[in-house]
């Protein structure tokens, strides 16, 4: 059998010890946050109507639009903290 030399070795970086695991946990949270937009959209009879309108459109049509744009915002939060831990010690 022949020995394959580890992937971190071969590049020289260190191995990866106990302190990456509770640095990936951390950003696991992080990145539950991107269910929320998931979950608000995933049971249409909830939000099939069309009352309340918003300037003559249906409730179906921008809840469904408020959600992509709450989507960008969740998803750049979960960016922004995903790279503030990058960034940090």
């Amino acid at each position: 059998m022949v020995h394959q030399p580890d992937s971190t070795t071969a590049t020289g970086a260190p191995a990866p010890g106990p302190a990456a695991a509770p640095r990936r946990a951390r950003r696991r949270w992080g990145l539950l946050l991107l269910l929320i937009p998931f979950v608000a959209l995933l049971y249409p009879p909830f939000y099939a109507s069309l009352t309340p309108r918003l300037a003559g459109i249906p409730f179906f049509i921008w809840y469904q639009f408020l959600w992509v744009i709450i989507g960008v915002g969740v998803t750049g939060v979960v960016y922004a903290l995903d790279r503030t831990r990058e960034d940090g010690p």
